[in-house]
């Protein structure tokens, strides 16, 4: 007689928590905030001042709200950022309503605009 083998499957990647730092943007930001908190408190400033400090460098270190790799990007930075306290609830929610702003002035940008005919009446 034979007998049928179950294996139980490997876990799929997709399930697998994706670390911040595989994302450039979020690891280049992240970089700014530890090299501004080390260089505060290497200064000895509280880790209270240090932190403020690392939240603007941060802050400053995500990509400009331009073309879209930029803006997911800037999203991606943001949504970590608030997870982490590095950005306030109150802040992050108007960055990424800049970033909603943003986006949706790049779609504008890439729809083809088709200028009127020359029959066309415009009022």
């Amino acid at each position: 007689m034979t007998e049928a083998i179950q294996t139980t499957p490997a876990p799929i990647e997709a399930n697998e928590p994706i670390a911040a730092s595989a994302n450039p943007a979020v690891a280049r930001c992240l970089d700014a905030w530890e090299r501004a908190n080390k260089a505060e408190l290497a200064k000895g400033k509280s880790k209270c001042t240090a932190s403020i400090e690392a939240d603007q460098a941060y802050r400053r270190a995500m990509p400009p709200l331009a073309g879209s790799e930029n803006i997911r990007d800037y999203i991606a930075c943001v949504a970590y950022a608030m997870t982490i306290d590095a950005i306030r609830v109150d802040l992050g929610t108007k960055l990424l309503y800049a970033a909603q702003v943003a986006h949706a002035t790049t779609r504008g940008h890439s729809a083809q605009i088709i200028p009127p005919s020359r029959d066309t009446i415009i009022p």
